[in-house]
C-alpha cells in the first residue's frame, strides 16, 4: 500500500492480482450476479486506487477493502430494486489450493449422488439467503465464507461486535429453519 500510495503502478497491479479472486467471489456472495459482482470489484479496486492516501495504517488493507466491497454492494442493491436470481453450477468440487500448494483451482469430480444432493443444499441455502436482509447476509459471507473475525466483521460493517453476533445468530437460525423446512435434520443441518 506504501508503493500505490507513491504511485508505483506494478505495486497496484500487484494488489490487484492478489486480491481480485476473494474479492470477487465475495461481491458474487452479495449480489448474486456474475456481471455485477465483476462491476462492483472493478469499482473496488478504482476506489481503492483513487482513495489510497486516505488508508489508515490502523487496519489491514483486507478488511478496509472488504468494507469497500460491502458499501458497493449495498449500492449495488439500492440502485438495481430487484432481485436477479442465478443458478448455481456445481458439477465439480473447488478447491483454493492446488495440489502443489499454489493459489488456483483444482477440480475434485463428484459421484452422481452427492452431486445432487448437494445441488439440492445449496438451492435451499441459495433461497434462504435471498430471504436474510443485506447485513445479515453479509455477517453469515463474512464468517461462514470469508473466515474473518467478530472484531473484523465488526469494522468491516461499521457495528458494535454484539451486533454482529446477534445479527449471525438470526441469519444462521433463519438458514437451518430453512433447511429443516426440506427435510434436512440433525447432522445434515
Amino acid at each position: 500500500m506504501a508503493a500505490c500510495a507513491k504511485g508505483d503502478e506494478r505495486a497496484f497491479a500487484e494488489l490487484v492480482g492478489r486480491h481480485q479472486r476473494w474479492a470477487y467471489r465475495f461481491a458474487w456472495k452479495m449480489v448474486r450476479n456474475s456481471d455485477a459482482a465483476w462491476d462492483v470489484t472493478q469499482q473496488a479496486f478504482l476506489r481503492v486506487f483513487n482513495n489510497v492516501q486516505s488508508f489508515r495504517q490502523d487496519c489491514s488493507f483486507s478488511t478496509w477493502f472488504r468494507r469497500i466491497l460491502y458499501n458497493l454492494s449495498i449500492d449495488h442493491w439500492r440502485t438495481l430494486r430487484r432481485r436477479t436470481e442465478t443458478e448455481y453450477q456445481d458439477e465439480v468440487a473447488v478447491d483454493d489450493q492446488k495440489a502443489d500448494g499454489h493459489n488456483g483451482l483444482c477440480y475434485r469430480p463428484l459421484g452422481p449422488e452427492k452431486l445432487a444432493r448437494r445441488k439440492e443444499v445449496i438451492q435451499v441455502l441459495e433461497e434462504a439467503m435471498d430471504t436474510l436482509s443485506m447485513e445479515h447476509r453479509t455477517a453469515i459471507v463474512l464468517r461462514e465464507v470469508e473466515g474473518l473475525s467478530y472484531e473484523e466483521i465488526a469494522e468491516v460493517m461499521d457495528c458494535p461486535k454484539g451486533t454482529v453476533m446477534s445479527r449471525l445468530h438470526h441469519a444462521r437460525k433463519k438458514l437451518v429453519a430453512a433447511l429443516q423446512e426440506h427435510g434436512y435434520q440433525g447432522s445434515e443441518v
